[in-house]
């Protein structure tokens, strides 16, 4: 079966980036992971240490992601790729209920086609902690709750040619 591809340009010669922002995303997950010994953590930062606790340094990715395919291995489970494509709002949403506490873990990939090389800033805006990879490197973390109004965090990135 052939892959498809949707890839984003920074200039208008394929898909464009809508007002910078990205739209069209594979998804995986959420993985939803029982928080079974809650007891063991405490204090004003619960969600915090919790996060911190089931942090791993690796984005877990090992193959390129084509839709359906159940290529996210992860521990014991593994995720299905499905595209999502955002709303006027730019967000990608996966919330949920839990009846009991969960941490949560999701991915999302597009590929940005790039002309020549450069020098970037971007803003990932998240309500919780997100991680960032670019080209299998780890690029930016921001560890932070805000549960009402989503925050942005702008960042350096260098993109390579291609």
């Amino acid at each position: 079966m052939p892959a498809h591809y949707l890839t984003y340009d920074l200039y208008r010669e394929g898909v464009p980036l809508t007002e910078g922002y990205i739209h069209n995303w594979l998804l995986a997950g959420p993985q939803a992971i029982p928080v079974t010994d809650l007891e063991r953590f405490s204090g004003d930062d619960l969600k915090l240490q919790i996060t911190r606790h089931y942090h791993q340094e690796h984005s877990g990715i090992t193959h390129p992601p084509q839709e359906w395919e159940p290529r996210l291995s992860i521990g014991d489970e593994t995720c299905r790729w499905h595209y999502t494509r955002c709303l006027e709002d730019h967000f990608i949403d996966l919330s949920a209920f839990y009846p009991t506490c969960h941490y949560l873990r999701a991915w999302a990939y597009a590929e940005v086609r790039c002309p020549q090389a450069q020098e970037i800033t971007s803003l990932l805006t998240t309500h919780g902690p997100a991680d960032l990879w670019l080209n299998g490197q780890h690029l930016h973390r921001q560890d932070h709750f805000h549960d009402q109004d989503a925050h942005s965090v702008p960042f350096g990135a260098t993109l390579e040619e291609g």
